[in-house]
């Protein structure tokens, strides 16, 4: 028997497996809806019916309101003044002043940051005699009232001050009170804008497009000053004409007035 060599067992390879293809059908319907989805939104979004606006035509109108409200605030301007030969002198007047009117103001209710004061003064010189005889200096205080009630008892307390200026308060909007209402007014102006420009379309034979531009915010407040108690016409009387009366503070109704102009797109 001839000696051979033998070769080493080999197992046969099996053959590669053939690889899965995923294959998608989806049916022509399906993508003709979707298509259409598409096409409906980007025809809502671009609105091609409406036309392009031109620049060259277009309609300008100025909506107005005016709305009518209560005061909600109570500002003071009062002054004093101190007239003396020695300098010092009249700057304690001043200062012993201020403080008795600002202690008082402050038992009254009236907050520090709602006091204002300014002081100066200055020498007399008399050309005729060629002196300076006396110094004057001024006292101004500027006081806010936040209520009617607090703005009567002030009212009521500067009478008795011998102040040289007015203490009658100027009633006005407080900001907050201000920026309320500018909102209740902005809303009222704008539709009376739209509705200028829809009544111009109508009887014109065009069609609003749409904004091009808005001027927002010319507003103007009226200062409401209070009446005089009685019919009076000054302070003596008003405060003096009997031991009961006194001068009311009477603050009426301030008008906002609100515009905005708007210029539209037509065709």
């Amino acid at each position: 028997m001839d000696n051979q060599e033998q070769k080493p067992f080999t197992p046969l390879e099996q053959p590669a497996a053939p690889k899965k293809k995923l294959n998608i059908a989806l049916d022509y319907r399906v993508i003709v809806v979707l298509l259409l989805v598409v096409i409906a939104g980007m025809l809502w979004l671009w609105k091609p019916w409406q036309g392009e606006p031109q620049t060259d035509r277009t309609i300008s109108v100025t909506g107005e309101t005016t709305i009518k409200a209560v005061p909600d605030e109570f500002i003071f301007y009062t002054t004093y003044q101190f007239k003396n030969a020695d300098k010092k002198a009249a700057l304690e007047e001043l200062t012993k002043k201020s403080d008795e009117i600002t202690s008082k103001l402050k038992e009254i209710g009236v907050s520090d940051n709602h006091i204002k004061s300014n002081s100066g003064g200055y020498q007399n010189y008399y050309y005729y005699t060629n002196t300076n005889d006396t110094y004057t200096y001024n006292l101004s205080l500027t006081i806010t009232a936040d209520s009617k009630e607090q703005a009567q008892k002030v009212q009521d307390y500067l009478v008795t001050t011998d102040s040289e200026g007015t203490i009658s308060p100027s009633a006005n909007f407080s900001d907050s009170k201000k920026k309320e209402l500018e909102d209740q007014a902005r809303d009222q102006a704008t539709k009376d804008a739209r509705a200028k420009a829809d009544q111009s379309a109508k009887n014109l034979g065009f069609k609003i497009v749409s904004v091009k531009s808005v001027d927002d915010g010319n507003n103007n407040l009226g200062n409401i000053y209070p009446r005089l108690f009685n019919g009076a016409t000054d302070l003596a009387q008003g405060a003096n004409s009997s031991s009961e009366t006194k001068l009311q503070v009477q603050p009426g109704e301030n008008d906002l007035s609100y515009s905005v102009k708007v210029v539209y797109y037509i065709r």
